[in-house]
């Protein structure tokens, strides 16, 4: 079976930064962060910033605002507990460094809250447990953000709700365990699309999707498109449980010794227009994987394990 440990950091940490209550009244609608900023009454302007993007969250940013970075600097860890977004817009690096054990953003949201991420290096240090830890929330974008050198996964969604997700342009590489994980838990689900990710030299798998840990049948269905899974430790990208469904367009596993591709205890796996070549198996399957014909599995220590089944484009 995949590991897909749902480790203790994801609820341990949820009082991260909340130990003291914010003195101010949370009501701009945007706060300004900065290397050079203060955490302090009244910062939030680009010409008055706060030092951090958890002072700025807990103290200055009403639900629903954004916080946006306006130069380099280390500015994490953070807790997110509300709608909320942040934002790098391209002014160079905008560190989230976990503390020794800790996630780099743990998300304990609403259940009708959005999360929006962009443009942040969010870095383990080979010391921090998950890059991204995701517990509750209504819906979560990443875009154009890095997630490497944690202990365990780079980003971990385990949601006991129903959550949906967009994960663009993001590299998640060096992790101990997976570099992405997806596994919701009790009654949760995660349903998503996942474009441009690079998983990369992670411990494990490059991306896992588990339904193991639900104690209802909800389902799942993910689309992952333009994706690159390579150098992992066991597969490129994994599938468990009849509850997950997971379509891959365009995306290549590649020198993963285990596997490229792989479906086990009834996951659904659709592959289309995808390559898996220099694995210890390109596709290997004692779940359920369907192929579209039009996919590239050469080169592989053995190419096919299991039955796959051929099915006609619409």
């Amino acid at each position: 079976m995949f590991k897909s440990s749902l480790a203790s950091v994801g609820f341990s940490l949820l009082a991260l930064g909340l130990g003291a209550a914010g003195a101010e009244a949370q009501t701009a609608s945007r706060a300004w962060v900065s290397g050079h900023g203060v955490d302090q009454a009244g910062c939030a302007q680009p010409t008055n910033p706060c030092r951090t993007i958890q002072y700025a969250l807990q103290n200055i940013v009403a639900a629903g605002g954004e916080i946006d970075v306006l130069d380099p600097a280390g500015y994490g860890p953070i807790t997110i507990t509300k709608a909320i977004s942040i934002v790098n817009d391209g002014v160079g690096t905008a560190g989230i460094i976990a503390t020794s054990g800790g996630n780099g953003i743990t998300i304990n949201a609403g259940a009708t809250d959005a999360i929006f991420l962009r443009g942040l290096t969010v870095e383990g240090g080979n010391t921090g447990a998950a890059g991204l830890f995701f517990n509750t929330g209504a819906r979560l974008v990443v875009a154009n953000s890095v997630f490497r050198n944690f202990t365990d996964h780079g980003i971990k969604l385990a949601p006991s709700g129903q959550t949906t997700f967009v994960i663009s342009d993001t590299i998640a590489s060096d992790n101990g365990s997976n570099g992405v994980d997806i596994s919701p838990v009790g009654s949760g689900s995660a349903s998503g699309t996942i474009v441009g990710l690079h998983a990369t030299g992670n411990g494990q798998l490059g991306m896992a999707v588990d339904g193991t840990h639900l104690t209802s049948p909800v389902n799942s269905t993910i689309g992952v498109q333009g994706s690159v899974f390579s150098g992992n430790g066991q597969y490129g990208l994994g599938v468990q449980s009849s509850t997950m469904t997971v379509v891959v367009d365009r995306s290549s596993a590649n020198g993963n010794p285990t596997g490229g591709f792989a479906s086990q205890l009834n996951g659904v796996l659709y592959l289309s227009r995808s390559e898996a070549t220099g694995n210890g198996t390109g596709i290997t399957t004692s779940g359920t994987i369907f192929s579209y014909g039009n996919n590239s599995v050469i080169a592989n220590g053995t190419d096919v394990s299991g039955t796959v089944s051929t099915v006609t484009a619409h």
